[in-house]
């Protein structure tokens, strides 16, 4: 009897173990597992090497449509002319415990302006920049509401080819209490337009949270072509101006999206003051750096402009009277102080004329050359760069004392900017009186003092 209990038991195991062995490994596939790729926040299946992403999708669909929700909620509470909090919560009176950082603008999108702005700056240097659509003109320009995206595209043309947006830097590296580098941008032509067609409103709501009131000349991201950008007089139309122009550049964000730019760009506008040496490496110093070459005076540091180190005394700015068509004729010296085009104009002038040989002011500032640059680099100033030049007369001339250069306390210098066809405007340096001078008098030549945009 034991042995036949013995030997049952023996086979029940056995036989068990027969029938374990029997069944199959279930497949990944049929366990939900149908992706041939890995996926961040998915499961791996434990019978092979595919993966169910579906579990991370829904997780990011879900999260979708909160976002949304959220946005919806957020944009229902606000109004145009809404304080916009740090919090990125709204309302149209002060809240005691809450930072205001802007004012509301659009509510179907979600956009507020800044408190703050940026004046007197270039939109940036020439160049057709790819991922920002060209307008051809001011009413088809309005339909352009990517701001973000347009932004985004400055900052990626800017790092690849080394060139400089003033405009763009300075709304990039914005932050406040709430907001970091990169949420706050450029607004398009369209974005600047409901902007103007509002100022009034958002005029009030900015006195009222101690922002800056909003006039002038403003920047938006969008392009007309290489050499131009849309800019706005608040309350007027849209206007091409070239790239060079100054104008102010006003932040927005986008209050209901989490959308941001990485920044990572060195400051160019903190690394050279006003006073400093310019060197052929295009490096800046307040004093002299043995090694070494001097080449300019930096006179804007925030668009990055600097004087030659040599000027050119007793020069004609033509040998004849002609009236380029590419120049605004401009009779007024205060607005003539408002144009900072030299490069513009001076590449205007060498259209006209190759050899530049009948134009020596023009021809004696682009042909200047330094270690460091070439023909072309320099150019002959605007009124408003030369008056720039004035107001800082004063750093600017210590600095080229203790290069043993020159000073240009005294001289009248050739501007770019033309008064018409016979006449162009010069600046006299003893107390910075504007005038407007023959092109071709022999008694009414005047010196010329090259700048480069580094």
């Amino acid at each position: 009897m034991r042995k036949f209990i013995l030997y049952s038991s023996t086979f029940m195991v056995l036989n068990g173990v027969a029938e374990a062995a029997c069944i199959q490994t279930p497949s990944c596939s049929s366990l939900g597992y149908e992706s041939t790729t890995s996926c961040s926040g998915g499961l791996k299946c434990p019978f092979g090497n595919a993966w169910n992403c579906t579990f991370i999708n829904k997780i990011t669909e879900l999260e979708k449509v909160i976002e949304n929700i959220q946005k919806e909620e957020a944009l229902a509470n606000c109004k145009i002319g809404d304080i916009l909090y740090s919090d990125m919560s709204c309302n149209a009176n002060m809240v005691a415990s809450k930072t205001p950082i802007g004012v509301v603008f659009d509510t179907t999108n979600g956009l507020a302006i800044a408190k703050d702005e940026f004046a007197n700056l270039a939109w940036g240097m020439s160049g057709d920049i790819s991922g920002i659509q060209n307008y051809a003109n001011s009413s088809t320009s309005m339909a352009d509401w990517q701001g973000f995206k347009n932004t985004k595209a400055m900052y990626d043309y800017e790092k690849s080819q080394n060139s400089y947006f003033p405009s763009m830097e300075k709304v990039l590296r914005y932050s406040t209490e709430g907001t970091s580098q990169g949420q706050w941008y450029l607004p398009a032509a369209g974005e600047l337009k409901a902007i103007s067609d509002n100022k009034d409103t958002l005029n009030t709501t900015l006195s009222k949270i101690g922002g800056t009131q909003m006039s002038g000349n403003y920047w938006t991201s969008s392009e007309q072509d290489s050499n131009n950008a849309w800019r706005i007089i608040l309350g007027g139309s849209l206007s091409n101006e070239v790239k060079d122009n100054r104008g102010t550049a006003k932040p927005i964000i986008n209050f209901a999206s989490k959308d941001k730019i990485s920044v990572d760009l060195t400051d160019k506008s903190t690394v050279c003051k006003v006073g400093d040496i310019l060197y052929s490496d295009k490096t800046c110093s307040a004093s002299v750096v043995s090694g070494k070459t001097p080449i300019g005076v930096v006179f804007d540091e925030s668009n990055r402009l600097a004087i030659a180190l040599e000027s050119s005394a007793d020069m004609y700015w033509s040998t004849n009277e002609y009236d380029f068509p590419e120049l605004t004729n401009i009779a007024d010296e205060n607005k003539a102080k408002q144009e900072y085009i030299g490069k513009a104009n001076t590449a205007a002038i060498k259209a006209y004329n190759s050899s530049l040989s009948n134009y020596p002011a023009a021809k004696y500032a682009y042909n200047y050359t330094t270690a460091g640059t070439n023909v072309g680099d320099w150019y002959l100033p605007a009124l408003g760069e030369l008056y720039e030049i004035y107001q800082n007369k004063t750093i600017i001339n210590k600095t080229l004392s203790a290069l043993g250069k020159s000073t240009i306390s005294t001289s009248t210098l050739w501007s770019s900017s033309e008064h018409s066809g016979f006449d162009a405007w010069g600046l006299g340096f003893t107390y910075g009186n504007l005038n407007y001078y023959s092109k071709t008098d022999y008694n009414e030549r005047n010196n010329v003092l090259p700048v480069l945009a580094f």
